[in-house]
This record gives structure tokens, sequence and C-alpha cells, in this order.
């Protein structure tokens, strides 16, 4: 369904009863809301949950913010958290759960700090609390310099299935066969690589906000991967010593990406710390 709040048009999708509980899933880098699973989704409408999902500016079916030379949208991560909010508006939800994955996961932090009224809990998915390139393992920064370039289709895909072998565990079987697929859909619903590097210039404008975190007492969920090859679990750490109320979960062997082994696991977390609020 598209929303247009002021000149930002945004997409968004909902799974289960409109009368369960709120819970927004905010997308990583680059992906569009297909990303997230749908047995993973339906693990949180099974215990009750109303998930909605949308795509990020510059990605999927929402409004892009340039043409194919234009790497810089000239907006930030606290314009792409507004959109979040602009969801719930559409939705007349004055308060969700968020569920944030990689720079998803940043701007649920942006969302608990802008408006922390509105977040009735917060559940930081393999992310960080600053692009601080301690956090980042280096082959993410070299293969960001290759997204804006356009392929055709299959190309395109394998590009896609080759940069994300990157998110691989080593402790959980690697799904390769759904990435493909996944690179397949994302292509076919709407392929603008160059809406990618301006997601990329926003977040590279992002300020810290670790310290800011400390301020936060709502419920919630920090859950990262000892094998994750692009952000590292020492950024989790670092979250953990600061993010008041919060339970910190590492899993050894997990790369960047969700398990499928552990969907349950990961729902009962994120329930949990919601049913804390």
């Amino acid at each position: 369904m598209p929303i247009t709040k002021g000149d930002v048009q945004i997409y968004y999708e909902t799974r289960g009863s409109s009368d369960g509980i709120p819970i927004l899933f905010v997308q990583g880098f680059t992906w569009q809301l297909i990303g997230w699973r749908e047995g993973f989704c339906q693990t949180f409408v099974d215990r009750g949950a109303f998930v909605i999902l949308y795509d990020n500016r510059d990605v999927g079916l929402s409004q892009k913010f340039g043409g194919p030379d234009d790497y810089d949208g000239g907006y930030s991560l606290a314009n792409m958290a507004s959109d979040g909010f602009s969801v719930l508006d559409d939705l007349g939800l004055t308060s969700v759960h968020v569920v944030g994955a990689s720079m998803g996961g940043m701007i649920a932090q942006i969302m608990a700090l802008s408006q922390p009224s509105r977040v009735r809990s917060l559940n930081l998915i393999y992310t960080a609390p600053s692009v601080d390139p301690r956090y980042f393992v280096p082959q993410e920064t070299q293969a960001a310099d290759e997204l804006g370039k356009r392929f055709e289709r299959e190309q395109a895909i394998e590009e896609f299935v080759k940069r994300e072998r990157a998110s691989a565990s080593t402790a959980y079987p690697y799904d390769e066969e759904w990435v493909r697929e996944l690179g397949s859909r994302m292509y076919d619903r709407c392929y603008a690589p160059d809406g990618l590097l301006r997601q990329l210039s926003a977040m590279l404008r992002w300020r810290p906000t670790l310290e800011a975190l400390g301020s936060l007492d709502m419920p919630s969920s920090i859950i990262h991967g000892r094998a994750d090859g692009r952000i590292r679990a020492e950024a989790a750490l670092d979250i953990g010593r600061v993010l008041k109320n919060s339970e910190l979960h590492i899993y050894p062997g997990l790369g960047h990406e969700i398990a499928a082994s552990l969907w349950d696991e990961f729902a009962t977390i994120i329930m949990r710390t919601a049913a804390r609020a």
C-alpha cells in the first residue's frame, strides 16, 4: 500500500490481524521488504503479532530520490526514520514495537531516540551504533563500491548472490537458493541500483548514537552473530553495555542473516521483549 507524507511516498504491507501486537520491521541496507521471509513473519503472526513491513526510500516500491547518476539523495537516516513513523500514522498507530536489522537497526535507534513514546520496545538485529570502521568487516566497504553499477537481469542477480555470500553463517546452513530467488524477485519488483548508493550516502553521514542510547529505558533486545561477515559482534556488545533494560544474545557461528533454524528463538526473544513493555 503506497502512502504519501509531505513529498515522500512510502510503500508498506501488513501481515496478521490489525488487532494484534503491532510490530514494525525495518529492513537493512539495499534490501526490499520482501527480504523479510514469509515464514519468519508468520512465526510472529502465530504469536499474535500484527506485522508491518515497508520499503525504505530508494528501494522497492518506495520513492526514489534521484536518477542513475545521482549518488546522494540529500536525506539522512533521520529522514528514513520519519518514513517509519509515517507508516504508523497511516495505520492510526500511536506506538509500536520496533525491530530493525543492520541499517534498519540504525534507523530503529533513531526512531527510539527521536520519539521514544512511540517505540514500546526496541529490538536490534546485527546492527551498530555508528559507522565507526572498527565495527565493520573491511569487505563490506569494498563491496559497496560496486553497488551503483547497472547490469542485465541475470548478471544483476548473480552480483547480488555474490555480494550476499558475505552474510553466510559458519554454524547454520546458508540458503543460497533462497538468496538467488530473492535477488530475482527484487530485480523484477524494482531494479534501481543507484538508490543503494543514495542509502549509503545517508548512512555515512549518520552521527554516533552509542552515548545517547543510555537515555533509553524501554525494554530492548540485541541479537548478533559472532561469525557476522559484515558488522562485528563488538557493535552489539557496546550497545548492550549502555542500553538499559536490554537483553543481549550473541550466537556463535551466526552470520549476517536470520537463519531459518533460529526463527522461533528470535520470535520468542522479540515477543518476550514486547511483553515486558
